[in-house]
């Protein structure tokens, strides 16, 4: 029962600590007093995940373009096409 709650308290104090420091980075861009922050820290929360999000994707998406191209390169070097690079 020990880890449990070991690892409860460590996600408790994850999630406030990133509440806290979402709030401070809100204040210091609006100029807004960090306890009129707190109530903005939901929404920020969600542009933060959500540029993330559009990261991977983007980087998911390149990296499977990389991979098709490569693919293409070793089949047409196998038929004798081309030296490899």
């Amino acid at each position: 029962m020990g880890v449990g709650r070991s690892l409860f308290v460590l996600l408790a104090g994850a999630a406030i600590g990133g509440a806290l420091l979402l709030a401070y980075r809100v204040s210091q861009e609006t100029g807004k007093s960090f306890s009129e922050s707190l109530t903005d820290v939901p929404t920020e929360a969600q542009r933060l995940f959500t540029d993330l999000r559009g990261r991977a994707d983007q980087a998911i998406d390149r990296g499977r373009d990389a991979y098709h191209e490569k693919e293409s390169e070793i089949e047409e070097h196998l038929r004798g096409g081309t030296q490899p690079q």
